[in-house]
């Protein structure tokens, strides 16, 4: 259970007066939470923008269709945003955008698409979400929003999750990482609780550092 809060010991403690109370991150941290974020997603944006457009041409060489996909997620306080990531599906693939969360071996996923994927690479133009204010770099994921609405209805606690920006990474994804079936959302929910409740300056640079080594460790399995 390292790491998680089960959903059972929020009600019999302060937690659940804490989240209620809405009030999860102090003036200070936020402004803390924000000034990383503006600068990680800065410098990395224009570090390797030169890549980025690399990765924008090799789209559209390799698929027919937009290099960019939008789709409407959600985010603090349950506002809706738009969220940008480089197409990784085949044109007209998920229809109306944003509304069908992808699988493992997806078909609608084009070759190049899947080489982005495996390496997230397609969520490199989040970081503008960031810089909006959209995001941040660490938090919740942001969720597509049928998936939302039936995990809602299994575990209420999820508006909880709302209570701090979505992150591009997170807690639960380094934890536990991609789920599809809602038995997995209650442990993905008690792991962002955590996260919320145990919220730091350091934790959100341990989920950084934690983030980084999976995606080496991906390149080496796959090398």
């Amino acid at each position: 259970m390292e790491g998680r809060v089960p959903l059972e010991s929020i009600s019999g403690s302060g937690k659940l007066s804490a989240l209620k109370s809405g009030r999860v991150l102090s003036r200070r941290q936020y402004l803390c939470k924000r000034a990383f974020d503006l600068g990680f997603s800065i410098t990395v944006l224009v570090s390797f923008a030169p890549f980025g457009l690399l990765i924008a041409i090799l789209i559209k060489l390799a698929s027919e269709g937009s290099i960019f996909y939008s789709q409407a997620r959600v985010t603090q306080g349950g506002i809706l945003f738009t969220l940008y990531k480089f197409r990784t599906m085949r044109a007209n693939a998920d229809q109306p955008p944003g509304t069908m969360s992808t699988k493992e071996n997806d078909p609608r996923i084009y070759p190049f698409g899947r080489f982005l994927r495996r390496y997230h690479l397609d969520e490199f133009p989040q970081l503008w979400n960031v810089i909006k204010g959209d995001m941040s770099i660490v938090g919740p994921r942001a969720e597509y929003i049928k998936t939302l609405e039936i995990a809602k209805k299994h575990y209420p606690e999820f508006e909880y999750r709302e209570l701090v920006p979505a992150g591009i990474t997170g807690w639960a994804q380094i934890k536990q990482g991609h789920v599809d079936q809602i038995e997995e959302y209650r442990i993905k929910l008690e792991h962002d609780l955590y996260y919320i409740l145990n919220y730091s300056f350091w934790m959100d640079l341990q989920v950084v550092f934690l983030t980084i080594l999976t995606l080496l460790r991906v390149r080496r399995q796959r090398a």
